[in-house]
């Protein structure tokens, strides 16, 4: 399609976003997405209830001052404005779920919505096509469409289809048929997907990585393991002052089963002996490491029969087998002086060990306590300590036990902290990071069973729904 046409069906598509009023979303366009797909689900209904855009009067208007701009017909000016009073008359039920998919390694992509008026869309699309001087809406086998070059948007009284990797045959051969076999109607992981209850969810089956895979690559994975049996599903959610991606691995065979079991064998649930020698700072990272069973694992995977690695393989096997419980890592806030030095900020580790075999080691190499860095084994832990306070000293300002809590895996950011460092980085890093601390206050990943995890972000603004902050972002740009 032409740029401008393109231009101006994204920003009525964000009128409608804007203005509709919402219903309960559905899934019955699932028949045109192959099973095989990677598939990103949109809710439209609740990016217009989060972000309260439909009240906001400024935008609305400048938003149909900047479709109007550069359009040529009279004609499709009066479409825009009967759009911005009633945007049903689009045609397009956008309070319904938008699916955008990537099948066949990625050769195939589209995007696949529903119709509340399929006149309405008709009218849309014509205006859409004579502002740029092209041909008026096809029809074949009782399949309107319109086809610019690779594009292709098709539609019916109940769908419309837009893609530029599908033929028009291919597309219209979708809509004419019933039979879902072979598609996410019929899958298991994409009804779960639609039970998820993000604005913004995706199903990713990780045979698309089949044809990337190099034949190092696939050695290592299990024994029997299958990437079709192996699916992930991300779910977006957000609430006042916070978002949160929540992810859940999908096995459907014995062989990952086992695998993921024999994985979370080697991170045992956190006992938390250390948490009160950590200081909040900038950077916090607890888990729970069994070295025996991670030895045993790679061992199986034959990681240590590879280059180097084999001629020191029964001296790593000494210091993983030392490893029995909780490792904590702890960095403090960090500062930078006037002449763009980095002060050195407070570390302290912890690692739950049998015996000296780690220090050992290290010492082995030359590298000894010294007045700036203390390590040692000490209370069956080996530990590692930078700045003034003493290895085992208790922290004023700490974290509650409860962020641990029968987790394998914690992790803490102070994204302001963190975006000190990026100012020395470069300029671009410097403003990426600038502008995430301003709304971004601090970062979470932890586990929340064997095969699921969250990343939780919490907002600086802590009263507001995040997309109503970057909605009212995008709407300064207009």
């Amino acid at each position: 399609m032409k740029q401008r046409k393109c231009n101006l069906l994204y920003m009525l598509l964000i009128a409608v976003f804007v203005l509709s009023s919402c219903s309960k979303s559905s899934q019955k366009n699932a028949k045109f997405i192959p099973d095989n797909a990677a598939v990103i689900s949109i809710d439209v209904k609740q990016i217009i209830e989060k972000s309260k855009i439909a009240d906001n009067a400024d935008a609305k208007k400048k938003l149909q001052a900047t479709m109007e701009e550069g359009v040529k017909n009279q004609e499709t000016k009066n479409l825009i404005k009967k759009i911005m009073e009633d945007p049903t008359k689009a045609g397009i039920d956008l309070k319904e779920p938008i699916f955008v998919f990537f099948a066949d390694n990625n050769d195939k992509q589209a995007a696949v919505a529903t119709i509340s008026s399929k006149d309405d869309f008709l009218e849309l699309a014509n205006a859409l096509q004579k502002e740029d001087g092209g041909e008026p809406v096809k029809e074949k086998d009782g399949i309107q469409y319109i086809q610019d070059g690779k594009a292709v948007v098709a539609f019916d009284d109940a769908a419309f289809f837009i893609s530029e990797s599908y033929s028009l045959d291919d597309v219209i051969a979708k809509f004419k048929n019933d039979d879902t076999k072979g598609t996410m109607a019929e899958n298991d992981d994409f009804a779960k997907l639609a039970e998820a209850k993000g604005f913004i969810k995706a199903l990713i089956p990780m045979a698309i990585a089949e044809g990337v895979m190099d034949a190092d690559a696939k050695k290592m994975l299990p024994e029997g393991a299958e990437l079709k049996d192996l699916s992930i599903i991300l779910n977006l959610t957000t609430d006042k002052g916070e978002a949160k991606l929540s992810f859940e691995t999908i096995a459907k065979s014995d062989a990952w089963k086992n695998y993921i079991k024999e994985s979370t064998e080697m991170c045992g649930k956190i006992a938390g002996d250390y948490l009160k020698y950590l200081p909040k700072g900038a950077f916090m990272a607890y888990a729970n490491i069994n070295g025996k069973k991670m030895f045993e694992l790679f061992d199986k995977k034959g990681i240590f029969d590879q280059g180097g690695i084999k001629d020191i393989k029964d001296e790593v096997k000494k210091v993983l087998e030392a490893i029995e419980g909780d490792f904590a890592l702890s960095i403090g806030n960090v500062n930078v002086d006037k002449s763009a030095v980095i002060n050195v900020p407070g570390v302290v580790a912890y690692l739950k060990t049998k015996d000296t075999s780690i220090t050992d080691k290290v010492k082995e190499q030359g590298i000894n306590p010294d007045e700036d860095m203390d390590f040692g084994f000490k209370n069956g832990a080996t530990y590692f300590v930078v700045g003034e306070d003493a290895a085992f000293t208790e922290a004023k300002s700490g974290f509650d036990k409860s962020v641990i809590n029968g987790r394998r895996v914690y992790i803490f950011c102070d994204i302001a902290s963190i975006a000190k460092v990026a100012d020395l980085i470069n300029a671009d890093a410097k403003d990426a990071a600038s502008a995430a601390s301003e709304y971004i206050k601090t970062a979470e990943f932890y586990d929340t069973s064997d095969t699921a995890g969250e990343l939780v972000v919490k907002m600086s603004d802590a009263e507001k729904d995040p997309i109503e902050n970057i909605v009212n972002l995008i709407a300064k740009q207009f």
